[in-house]
């Protein structure tokens, strides 16, 4: 089991025998399940929309996308299928599957509890710097 899927499940105190792929590092996953959750999307879609969200354009890199798709697909977490109608060459479309829906849940909760976490953390460090700004200084 990797650093990031015993992160991922560690909260629960068991392993928790998921197909989701949590070896993926990074914030690529979640973004990833979250435009295929608004819409089935292919690769260069995916690309251009991940370059679009403020702070996520180093996701958008073409080779960490595929290998990450091709991770995803390998898990079930998403499909995909080569759409060969319209103009130009056919282009493989992804989907979310629904281990990839329940997957994005449990991102989700765990982003949620990130949150929280940063939310205290912050609030303590806003604390501690407010009364070391109250504090008189020592004049050596």
């Amino acid at each position: 089991m990797t650093r990031d899927k015993i992160a991922m499940c560690a909260e629960r105190k068991q392993e928790c025998g998921c197909r989701c792929g949590c070896e993926v590092r990074g914030f690529i996953q979640p973004r990833l399940l979250l435009l295929l959750a608004k819409k089935d999307s292919h690769g260069y879609e995916l690309m251009e929309a991940l370059r679009a969200i403020p702070g996520a354009e180093n996701l958008a890199d073409p080779g960490m996308l595929y290998r990450t798709l091709r991770q995803l697909e390998e898990a079930e977490v998403v499909q995909s299928a080569w759409e060969t109608g319209g103009h130009g060459p056919a282009r493989r479309i992804y989907e979310l599957t629904k281990i990839g829906r329940e997957h994005l849940d449990t991102w989700a909760a765990e982003i949620e509890k990130t949150r929280t976490h940063l939310g205290e953390f912050l609030a303590e460090y806003e604390s501690i710097a407010e009364r070391r700004s109250a504090k008189p200084r020592k004049r050596g």
